[in-house]
């Protein structure tokens, strides 16, 4: 770790610029990357808000996957959270039925 009550006064304006440089490029990668999805996901007929919350908030827990699948199922302690059935169970499925749950109970009505 740095030291930097030791440091000389033009060593600590140098380190100054250059963390500002690096805070520069790395907030512009990022809304780099935030126009290439905003890009992705209007080309997909959704907005990018959509697409987040979708991913991850209740708001956005469908009865449809992304790719079109109906979901089978559905997690009681996150409704976000679906599956087709299809494909490897996810984290959520394995532990419930490791802890003696079932698929019916999970299933979507």
């Amino acid at each position: 770790m740095l030291n930097i009550e030791s440091m000389p006064l033009s060593e600590l304006r140098s380190l100054r610029a250059g963390i500002e440089q690096e805070l520069r490029r790395r907030g512009s990668a990022t809304q780099r990357l935030v126009r290439k999805l905003e890009k992705l996901a209007t080309s997909q007929g959704l907005s990018l808000k959509e697409l987040v919350s979708t991913v991850g908030g209740s708001e956005g827990a469908t009865t449809v996957s992304p790719a079109g699948t109906p979901i089978k199922y559905r997690n009681p302690a996150n409704p976000a959270q679906g599956w087709t059935g299809h494909g490897r169970n996810p984290k959520w499925v394995t532990d419930h039925l490791a802890n003696g749950g079932t698929l019916d109970t999970l299933a979507v009505q």
